[in-house]
């Protein structure tokens, strides 16, 4: 397996530029076995989360794979519907389900799961975090421009990251681009998760057609060139999911094989997408947004 790129945070931390993620297919269920066959085909960065409510799956399929921790880039994210969540006390309790002494990346699942804490009160308890060790990096998750400058205003350590929804029928929205807009300016990365929402959650649609001619003129998939769409549009990261290895497979050798898009490929499938709009994802944090 090839060498996956990494990419350098706003705080000196390197992280991988595809992420397997213990979410979507793998949502509330025990799944040692994916985290095994995840690693086994190549990846080295395993995104999990309190609400995916199966922690201990990365600590059990980490054993089983008998890898070095420091090989392996760890994400969580503190917040779930229904419980308070604390950022040090769920980091606590997330570490002896991971069987681990640290995490590489702690995000803020969203800024509607923070209570007791307002947002400012729950990033202070993150920078504490970072600083004793028990993060390495700290970041956010479907955090909206509002809330980037709500944290802005007393914040010693920006967000390295903000792992949001991304792909062709949403990036296009004008409160996306102002997000996108603010992060740029404190050098906040993309994490985008739901990348291939165009071929599973709205099939059909303008983009697929684009994509398809695409992928046939490059000899590759077409998950494959939404991935680089993301990656090169973004400049971040990608997290994906599958529990079919060949999916895996496929889904890891877009980051680790040449298929860069050409700037006319790129704007093809962005224009495709401006045609329509759709999101998946936390409409709750959304629908509250400003438009």
């Amino acid at each position: 397996m090839s060498t996956i790129p990494t990419l350098t945070l706003n705080d000196g931390i390197k992280i991988p530029r595809i992420g397997y993620g213990l979410g979507t297919a793998n949502y509330g269920s025990e799944c040692a076995s994916q985290v095994v066959s995840a690693l086994k085909t190549g990846y080295n960065y395993i995104d999990c989360a309190q609400m995916y409510a199966n922690s201990k799956s990365f600590g059990e399929g980490f054993e089983k794979f008998g890898g070095k921790r420091e090989d392996v880039f760890v994400v969580q994210k503190c917040g779930k519907n229904g419980t308070e969540s604390h950022p040090r006390k769920v980091l606590e309790g997330l570490l002896q389900d991971m069987k681990t002494d640290y995490v590489d990346l702690y995000l803020l699942h969203s800024p509607l799961l923070t209570k007791p804490l307002s947002l400012s009160e729950a990033w202070k308890v993150m920078e504490e975090l970072k600083e004793e060790g028990l993060a390495r990096s700290i970041g956010v998750s479907n955090f909206r421009e509002e809330d980037i400058l709500e944290i802005e205003k007393t914040w010693k350590v920006a967000p390295s990251v903000n792992q949001i929804e991304y792909h062709p029928y949403n990036f296009h929205a004008p409160n996306v681009q102002r997000l996108l807009g603010v992060m740029k300016k404190h050098s906040i990365h993309v994490e985008a998760y739901g990348p291939l929402t165009s071929l599973t959650g709205a099939k059909g649609g303008p983009v697929d057609e684009v994509v398809q001619e695409i992928a046939k003129s490059k000899g590759v998939e077409g998950s494959q060139v939404l991935l680089n769409w993301v990656l090169q549009t973004t400049g971040g990261v990608v997290v994906t999911t599958s529990t079919n290895e060949q999916r895996q497979r496929l889904q890891l050798e877009a980051v680790t094989k040449d298929i860069t898009l050409s700037e006319d490929e790129i704007n093809r499938i962005s224009e495709a997408g401006k045609k329509k709009f759709f999101r998946y994802r936390m409409t709750d944090v959304w629908d509250a947004a400003k438009p």
